[in-house]
């Protein structure tokens, strides 16, 4: 019997995730907004890093508006492969987004 409760409870946790996920994606419009917690404004670009016949991955730049309004920018790191993808998206606010830029031009300089 109590098997029988710990499964219960898993599986209501996970269909408790996957609701809120589904519920943020139909609302924001996109994955990273639905995993960020605000909505696309514009796609600023993207990078395509890797290509391969069965395997890519791309970077992918966007503003994007928080739900109080707030401005912010989201960096995606989009992988695509036979039988999978996935999404690693990252909020930077306008200051950090500013140092990611001062760090990527030392880089190259």
């Amino acid at each position: 019997m109590e098997d029988l409760i710990r499964e219960f409870w898993v599986i209501a946790l996970v269909g408790g995730i996957f609701a809120l996920l589904a519920y943020r994606f139909i609302r924001s419009g996109s994955i990273a907004g639905a995993l960020l917690g605000g909505k696309i404004r514009r796609e600023v670009g993207k990078i395509l890093l890797d290509d391969g016949l069965v395997y890519s991955q791309t970077l992918k730049v966007h503003t994007m508006d928080s739900k109080s309004g707030e401005e912010f920018v989201s960096v995606s790191i989009v992988s695509k492969a036979a039988f999978g993808a996935g999404v690693w998206p990252f909020k930077l606010s306008k200051p950090q987004a500013r140092a990611l830029i001062q760090l990527l031009e030392r880089a190259v300089s």
